[in-house]
């Protein structure tokens, strides 16, 4: 079985750096990345902890927010020691909690923005639903056992709750320290998102547009990942237009 993993996609001195989902990978913003590296940027695409393995119980096993913290700065450091000083970041649901959180903290982060991120509460027992529906599903394709397959699936249902109220937990600060950004920010919002509220984009391009330029797009009848929907052509053309706005040096 081929896994998905990281990518580097490299162009020219300005950088990209995709973060994915959390139920995800690398693969939730690889199209993406082809399409920005054609604009001329090189574009990272990391591997949170304890994803893209072939047993989802390691997001609990070795994933924590901590941790997907430290995988979005040692991307940023891998960036800028291979020349790039100005990076723009950008994550995906999950992604773009530590894409925000980049943003504020890093000075070679000059961009960023969020596509149908939870910086917002959201409905916890919605996204557990979901995330375990997918878990079985995977588990059903690797030809588990029913014994085995039970007993993951029991795992998963046990933490699940804890590790979403984590997350929850850590997007608090973050929330409060993007307060003031003045930094170009893009925030893209699902008109058909299954997950979250969405009114979640509007609510924090509203929140942010009081310091910083925003530029807010939603994405008519599209669903919570729009990267995998027939949208996903129209954000990643979104966001290479928005890039376009923003005076890199080089």
């Amino acid at each position: 079985m081929n896994l998905p993993q990281s990518f580097y996609f490299k162009a020219g001195k300005p950088a990209v750096l995709l973060l994915h989902t959390f139920s995800g990978t690398p693969d939730d913003v690889r199209v993406m990345g082809r399409r920005l590296q054609k604009r001329g940027y090189t574009v990272l695409g990391p591997t949170f902890s304890g994803h893209g393995t072939a047993d989802p119980q390691q997001i609990f096993k070795v994933g924590s927010p901590d941790r997907w913290w430290q995988d979005t700065s040692a991307a940023v450091h891998q960036l800028i020691s291979d020349g790039h000083q100005e990076i723009a970041v950008f994550g995906e649901s999950l992604g773009g909690i530590f894409a925000m959180k980049a943003l504020a903290q890093f000075e070679e982060v000059v961009a960023g923005g969020t596509i149908d991120t939870p910086l917002f509460p959201v409905d916890k027992g919605r996204v557990a639903k979901r995330f375990l529906e997918e878990c079985q599903k995977w588990y059903g394709k690797l030809k588990l056992s029913p014994d085995e397959t039970a007993e993951k699936m029991q795992f998963l249902a046990q933490h699940i709750d804890e590790m979403l109220t984590l997350i929850s937990e850590y997007t608090e600060p973050v929330h409060d320290e993007i307060a003031g950004l003045t930094k170009p920010v893009f925030i893209a919002q699902a008109d058909a998102d299954e997950l979250i509220n969405r009114q979640i984009g509007q609510r924090l391009a509203d929140y942010l547009s009081t310091s910083a330029p925003v530029t807010y797009r939603h994405y008519p009848e599209a669903p919570h990942v729009i990267t995998f929907s027939p949208q996903g052509n129209q954000l990643a053309e979104d966001i290479g237009e928005f890039l376009q706005t923003i005076k890199f040096l080089d």
